[in-house]
């Protein structure tokens, strides 16, 4: 038993070590684009999607530390998008810590 929970931390670790360093690639080469489907189409940002629902916890945290455009990720990860249309940035940002609240992920 306490062999597994070793290994979920070794793995937690792992995966918040990729997250950190693929988000700090992502924002290093994306920082001057002004389109965020470019941004959102960069290859560490996929990846970061490719990590699937154990990353949500680290994307939102992430959100809350420093607001940046995580929403395409959160919307592709989760297939929900509790966003309206016609918010703004900040008020995008609130619903979805406000989700990930709900969720008991954050």
């Amino acid at each position: 038993m306490e062999n597994i929970a070793i290994s979920d931390l070794s793995n937690q670790k792992s995966l918040e070590t990729s997250f950190s360093e693929l988000t700090e690639r992502w924002r290093k080469e994306t920082q001057m684009m002004s389109s965020i489907t470019k941004k959102s189409k960069h290859p560490a940002y996929q990846e970061i999607i490719s990590m699937g629902t154990p990353v949500l916890p680290l994307i939102l945290r992430e959100l809350k530390r420093q607001p940046d455009h995580w929403f395409w990720a959160l919307v592709a990860i989760s297939g929900e998008n509790p966003v309206s249309s016609e918010s703004n940035f900040d008020r995008a940002v609130e619903t979805w810590l406000e989700w990930g609240k709900n969720r008991g992920l954050i």
